[in-house]
């Protein structure tokens, strides 16, 4: 191996953690995003939304980054049933799973009677300056996580 290929290697390796973060972002979010099994239309939606937000004049990758970060809850509140009782148990999240209620989150309250992505750009941009209705959901979600903190010994594990 010559030099050049080793230092084009180190660049890659320093990027690459950026670089597979983002892609496991956007399989999550095509997947989020298909219906049918629709995977071209969902790419195809998923396009225009990063081509709207740099019309807007922001960096597509740097706004769903930030974005899923400001939504991204770090406890999920389930239902557990106990003696005929049912309680609200705050259960923590791994990182793959915070992702996915994310989109989930993001796409549920992107949904209205107008086109989804004009819906989903403006959402986007607003979750990423930490405003919007999906900071809303997971700013309640903790809230309601902190009130049955509680009940946490509930847990099974």
């Amino acid at each position: 191996m010559n030099n050049m290929t080793l230092q084009k290697n180190k660049v890659f390796q320093k990027n690459s953690n950026l670089h597979f973060f983002f892609s496991f972002i956007l399989r999550k979010f095509i997947s989020q995003l298909m219906k049918n099994g629709k995977k071209a239309q969902a790419e195809k939606i998923l396009k225009n939304i990063f081509i709207k937000i740099s019309l807007r004049g922001y960096s597509p990758v740097e706004v769903v980054t930030l974005a899923i970060n400001n939504v991204k809850p770090y406890v999920e509140v389930r239902n557990v049933r106990l003696k005929g009782k049912s309680f609200f148990v705050p259960f923590p999240l791994q990182l793959s799973r915070q992702i996915t209620v994310s989109l989930k989150t993001i796409l549920h309250s992107s949904q209205g009677k107008k086109k989804i992505e004009n819906l989903l750009v403006t959402e986007l941009i607003n979750s990423s300056f930490n405003q919007g209705q999906s900071v809303k959901v997971t700013l309640a979600l903790h809230k309601l996580a902190i009130q049955n903190r509680l009940f946490i010994n509930y847990r099974w594990f």
